[in-house]
């Protein structure tokens, strides 16, 4: 579960830097942008991600990349059910706009590699 926290605060920082500069260009929205991703991250994402690793370990196949890649596309469903959340909660409706939902994919995306390369740092060292 550490680790899902852990996970959960490289890829706030990250995505929230990494938005607020090269998407919105400007220094002065750090802030804005982690008022919103750091919550939704902690109280939408880790317990989505509890979901998918539940539906992930009753799977029968035993293909690694296969798996990989379908734990990949129940993020970025995630990280789609996540921005409408979101969206439900700030504005009170649904809303259509491509560019969040890009981001929301993009934000839960990067939760999933950050969670990996932990996964794995964890296995080599209790391999070394």
């Amino acid at each position: 579960m550490a680790e899902r926290f852990i996970a959960g605060i490289l890829a706030s920082f990250l995505f929230t830097f990494g938005i607020a500069l090269l998407y919105f260009q400007d220094r002065s929205s750090v802030l804005l942008v982690a008022m919103f991703t750091f919550p939704t991250v902690f109280l939408l994402g880790i317990p989505q991600s509890l979901a998918i690793d539940w539906v992930m370990k009753r799977l029968p196949w035993n293909k690694g990349s296969l798996l990989f890649l379908l734990e990949a596309l129940l993020y970025i469903v995630a990280g789609i059910i996540a921005t409408m959340m979101l969206f439900l909660i700030v504005t009170h409706t649904f809303k259509l706009l491509l560019k969040f939902y890009v981001l929301g994919v993009a934000a839960s995306l990067l939760y999933f590699v950050c969670l990996r390369f932990l996964r794995r740092k964890k296995k080599s060292l209790h391999v070394a």
